[in-house]
This record gives C-alpha cells, structure tokens and sequence, in this order.
C-alpha cells in the first residue's frame, strides 16, 4: 500500500517542482531587429565582447597591456564586465 502511494505521489512533486522552476520563463526580453525577434541577452554578449575588444586596443595603444596579469581570466572578466552593464544599462535588468 505504501509503495502505491509513493508512485502516485512521485509525479505530483515533480510536475509540482518543475512548474515552478519554469514560472520564471513567462515573460522573455526580446528585440525586434528587421522583424525578427532576438534574445536580448544576444545582443548584450555581443556588445560585451565589442567593447572587450576596444578596451584591449585602448590598453595596447597606452602601453598597458604588457602589465595586464593573466590575460585568460582579465579579458574574459571584462567582457562579462560589459555585457552585465549592458544588460543593465538598456534593460535595467
């Protein structure tokens, strides 16, 4: 008898856990860009890594790139840096 229970019960707290982990989905920050919608989150990336890349050619044009510590962790640290102020910035996230 306890084992019946227990399958029935089963699916009732999964379907129950899996709703609300997905309540959060309902509303998805989209851009219309020449009449497709795109991920905003997209674009913000992308600008993340744009300005990544100017910000390495500025520290190389100073002479400061040299004496930037691990380069693998740095750059990628500045282009979340970026694209969070992005995501902030238009879409006050």
């Amino acid at each position: 008898m306890s084992t019946n229970a227990t399958q029935t019960g089963l699916p009732t707290v999964q379907v129950i856990a899996a709703s609300a982990a997905l309540s959060g989905c309902e509303r998805v920050p989209s851009i219309n860009l020449l009449g497709a919608f795109f991920p905003s989150w997209m674009l913000c990336v992308v600008v993340g890594i744009v300005l990544t890349l100017v910000g390495r050619r500025a520290l190389t044009a100073a002479g400061l790139e040299p004496w930037i510590g691990p380069r693998g962790l740095v750059y990628p640290a500045l282009a979340l840096a970026f694209t969070l102020a992005t995501w902030v910035i238009f879409f006050h996230g």
